[in-house]
């Protein structure tokens, strides 16, 4: 039972032919600029081929209305706002077709075959220039009646904070992010000289004053948002995945001694097991429970 998968990035999109868990094909095109529902097809015919499939999943950045299968609003794919993809998609196909946000679906996916295995309820904390997340309670993830499920990163922290991409004032994602990283780094003269990125912070954590102070910062904020989260959901197990989580053999063991003292919740946090092929993966899953 082969199943497709499709992870839409604002640089490119990744195709994978899947037979449950396992990658059979994947193909990788770069995002087009226009007639993007269009190349998107050609590119999933490219990859299926003579194969017989049961679905299609997509995973997409920004806001998606999962029961209407459309991408609300995405600032990095402009080309498939409020375009029926999924409509597109099943006439095109002629299967079942899922359209979910790239946080949720790698949710999922450490839900079905990653760190999240072996519980019910869970949310996915995605740490990369944004903060995304996907939250599942009793094995049901929420989408939210908007499409708005699982924006953590949106959570004001700091009333009256720094101004947020969302036009907010003190969103999460504005104090730990990579984002919020690369700001904090142009405050720091030395740091600028030297062009330092945020990994580069954590590597050099107990050897250069102003990388322990700003990744101190980061920290600090990272656990109250998680905090937060576990209070007012109490979940099963918190995963914590995304681009910088690569880094995490530097900080990790600060990050869970500051978490202990913020929270007086018992809290289960994993590190996502699951990589690149998170969203992808994830988006094929939901298709096969279609």
């Amino acid at each position: 039972m082969y199943t497709v998968g499709v992870d839409i990035g604002g640089t490119k999109i990744k195709i994978g032919l899947f037979s449950r868990e396992l990658l059979i094909k994947e193909e990788t095109i770069p995002t087009p600029q226009a007639s993007v529902a269009e190349r998107l097809i050609t590119a999933i015919k490219g990859v299926v081929q003579d194969e017989s499939i049961h679905a299609i999943g997509v995973a997409s950045a920004g806001i998606v209305h999962f029961q209407k299968g459309m991408i609300i609003r995405a600032a990095n794919v402009r080309g498939l706002e409020e375009v029926p993809l999924k409509s597109l998609l099943e006439k095109a196909f002629h299967v079942p077709v899922v359209i979910g946000n790239d946080a949720n679906c790698a949710a999922w996916a450490e839900g079905e075959i990653g760190a999240a295995q072996s519980v019910d309820s869970y949310i996915c904390v995605t740490l990369g220039t944004g903060i995304g997340g996907g939250i599942v309670h009793n094995h049901k993830l929420i989408h939210g009646k908007n499409g708005y499920g699982g924006e953590i990163g949106h959570m004001v922290i700091m009333p009256n904070g720094v101004a947020c991409g969302c036009g907010r004032n003190g969103c999460w994602e504005a104090y730990a992010s990579g984002m919020a990283l690369e700001k904090m780094i142009s405050g720091h003269p030395l740091l600028t000289e030297k062009q330092y990125r945020p990994k580069d912070l954590f590597e050099h954590y107990t050897d250069q004053p102003s990388c322990k102070e700003i990744v101190d910062q980061f920290i600090d904020y990272l656990c109250l948002g998680i905090a937060n989260l576990q209070y007012i959901f109490d979940p099963d197990r918190i995963v914590i995945g995304g681009g910088m989580i690569d880094s995490g053999e530097h900080w990790w063991t600060i990050f869970l001694e500051n978490l202990s003292r913020q929270s007086s919740i018992p809290i289960d946090v994993q590190r996502a097991k699951l990589k690149n092929n998170a969203s992808m993966i994830g988006a094929s899953y939901l298709a096969l429970q279609e």
